[in-house]
Order: C-alpha cells, then structure tokens, then sequence
C-alpha cells in the first residue's frame, strides 16, 4: 500500500475519536522461543493496516485535538551488530516512504515523547482519552505485555485518561477493501491456484499427505516466493471429517477424496480455498453424489451473496439447502440431523487475516471480501468434502475471485 491509502486510513480512522484523544499502536516484538531463538515475527495486522511497516518493535501515535492532527512512527535504532547477523533495519526516511508519516523517530525517544503528549509540553492541551488495540490475547513485545497492563502503566502516568479500545474502529474499517486490497487478494489468490494446479498434476494414490502439503508450499515459493496464508489441510479419506486436520501423515488410498484446504500470501493480504479431488481422478457414484451436492450448495451462495445480507442469512440458507438434499438422498434421517454432517459456518471474512474481524452486526457492504465454503462430512462413510471460494461483495452482488480454480466433477475428471 502507499501512502496516500495509509494516509486515507488514518485520517477515516481519526474522525471516530474523541477530541483531546490520543491513539497508540504496537506492531509487537520478537518472543522467544527456546534459548537463544525466537518464534517468527508476526506483525499487529491492525498496526500494519495503519502504517504499511512489518518490522518489530514499531509504534504508531496519533494525537486529535480541535485544531492539531498530529502523527508519529517510533522505529528501532540500526544496530550493525545485529545488522551482520539478522540484516538491516528500517531506517527514517525508508519508514517515512513506506508509512507516509512525515515524523519518525528512534523508539528510545518514544517515553520520553509520549509522557510530553499527556502532561501538554507539545501543546495538545489535556489529552483525556486514550485509544488502545485491546484484542483479547494481544501481545504488545516481546517483554509480553498486554494491553491491560499497558493499560494501568498510562494511568499512572496521566489518571485523568479515559482508556478506550480502537479496535471496533479499526476492525469496521478493514471490513471494506479498496481496490489495491481487493487486487493484492486476487494475487494471492493466483498464487494459491498454481499450487493447486501442482497439487492436481502430482496427485495419486500412494503418496503422503505430507508430499502434497510440500508440493504446495514449494509451488508458492517457485511462483512468486509467496508464504503461507495458514497452516495447509490436506487430509484424505476419514482424515477429512476433521475440519482443521493436524497432522498430514497417512498415505492416501486409491478411491480416497483429498480434501486440500490452503492459501498463498501476497503482501500479507491472504488467499484461503478449498478443493476436494478424487485421488484416481475420478469419482465413484457415492462421492459423486455428495460432492454434486456441496457444489449446488456454494454455487447456490454465491449467487445469492449481495449488500445487505449478513453471513448469518448465507449459513440460514446453506443449512436449509444441505438438509434437504441430505434428506432427499438418504444421508440423513431428520433435518435436524444436519449438525452431524455439516458443522461450521458457511464462510467468513478475508483480508490481511484468513478469518478477517468484522462487527457481526453489520450487514454485507460492496468491498467485503468473505469465503463461500460449504461441506458434507459423513464419518461413517469416510467421506469428507468441502469446496470453498472467495468473493467479492459488489454493488449488483458479487464477484468470484476465484473462479478459475476447477471445481466442476467434469474438470476435475478431465
């Protein structure tokens, strides 16, 4: 993203806040994970939607009073020590560029700078509210600190603050994509197809769950070293009644379904589609039938997904359709029998975050981007299929991002 889109955030973002208002933002630290090691960086989404920088130990200050908007990015000191071992920091004006804030400073200056803002030495006057990211299990560095905690230290440092969280702000914010959101999903996206396109070139019976999660991870790497938008699902068989199976390990059998639930990254925006190929490339009558059954279910959503609707309306209708079918072809004995064969939600939002925050109480607006992924899972037949999509809220419906992807019994025997 540029800056003039980051610039367009923060300023929706301000005008939610109150006046005398300061907002502070972490984009989190390195934590460790066993003696000298550290588990992967992985920024605060709501921080890189802010601010376009991925780099640890990053801090965004906005600061809204009457007459004076001012904003602030506090970055680590270039250390050429670490430099040799782990690369270069950002420095000033490569921070400037990418965030497009003019004010950037060394994050040693950061308490100083900010215990000014709250005791009105920069001229704000008195700040009385204090915006903070308090999503539950959030970790601000790598000392651990969570919002709570960071929480009680500014009211140490200034008891007259109101501590309130921005993180309903943000999340309605992020809910609608621009159109640079919407094209870096539609490249994460092609990535995610070529790997599927090896998957389908590769697979047969005999192989490993594993190798096809490997064919995948290095069918992304080879197209554009993109990474993982999650941890990829590939289960055959019984496997594939487990939605997030595990642990990718069993040789797949001839005549087994493999369920391939994955997605590629494309600057940290995140593809997430599922497929379900018969391992000998051809259906048997049983599959056959179940799986014309998903396809009419998500082919059905997708067409009736438009603006005003709310997802819990696509799950009320996917529920309806699949108990019916399931019912008409003896997979069940009651509608209410569905549960057991059909137990998650039909789709979620998705942008920097597979499952992307919404605010449940609003409805669908042109620019959500959301799954469409409905499935049967019948455990005693060792049956598991789940077809899955993504699309694009548009002002006449929808778009299918991923339309290119086969889907069809007829493609995937082909």
């Amino acid at each position: 993203m540029d800056g003039k889109e980051l610039n367009l955030r923060r300023e929706k973002l301000l005008a939610q806040v109150m006046e005398q208002s300061i907002i502070i933002l972490f984009a989190g630290g390195l934590v460790k994970s066993s003696a000298d090691a550290t588990y992967p960086f992985v920024v605060n989404k709501n921080f890189y939607y802010l601010t376009g920088i991925e780099q640890e130990n990053s801090v965004l200050v906005m600061v809204k009073t009457p007459t004076t908007v001012k904003t602030y990015l506090f970055i680590d000191e270039i250390d050429d020590t670490k430099t040799r071992w782990v690369g270069k920091k950002l420095d000033v004006d490569t921070a400037s560029k990418l965030s497009g804030i003019h004010d950037v400073f060394m994050l040693s200056m950061f308490d100083t700078r900010l215990k000014e803002m709250l005791i009105d030495t920069n001229g704000f006057g008195k700040i009385t509210h204090a915006y903070l990211d308090m999503e539950k299990f959030l970790i601000l560095d790598g000392k651990l600190k969570t919002p709570e905690r960071y929480a009680d230290d500014l009211k140490l440092l200034s008891p007259q603050l109101n501590i309130e969280n921005i993180y309903p702000f943000i999340t309605k914010l992020r809910m609608i994509k621009s159109a640079k959101e919407v094209e870096a999903i539609r490249l994460a996206i092609k990535g995610t197809a070529y790997g599927l396109q090896s998957i389908r070139k590769h697979l047969k019976p005999g192989l490993f769950e594993h190798q096809i999660e490997a064919l995948f991870q290095y069918a992304i790497k080879e197209y554009g070293n993109m990474g993982l938008a999650f941890e990829t699902i590939i289960a055959s068989g019984k496997n594939a009644v487990v939605l997030h199976y595990p642990n990718p390990k069993d040789k797949i059998s001839d005549g087994a379904l493999v369920l391939c639930d994955l997605g590629a990254t494309y600057g940290q925006y995140r593809g997430d589609i599922t497929r379900t190929y018969p391992a000998n490339r051809k259906f048997n009558p049983l599959q056959r039938q179940i799986y014309s059954i998903v396809l009419k279910a998500n082919q059905m959503i997708i067409q009736m997904a438009k603006p005003g609707l709310k997802i819990i309306d696509l799950q009320q209708a996917v529920v309806k359709f699949l108990s019916e079918a399931a019912l008409k072809e003896g997979l069940i004995k009651t509608p209410e029998e569905i549960g057991s064969i059909y137990y998650h939600n039909v789709g979620h939002h998705l942008g920097l975050d597979t499952h992307d925050p919404i605010a449940r109480e609003l409805p669908l607006e042109p620019g959500c981007v959301i799954t469409v992924e409905p499935g049967l899972y019948i455990k005693e037949l060792g049956i598991g299929i789940r077809i899955e999509d993504n699309i694009l809220i548009t002002d006449k419906g929808c778009e299918n991002l991923s339309i290119d992807i086969p889907k069809t019994i007829e493609e995937l025997e082909s």
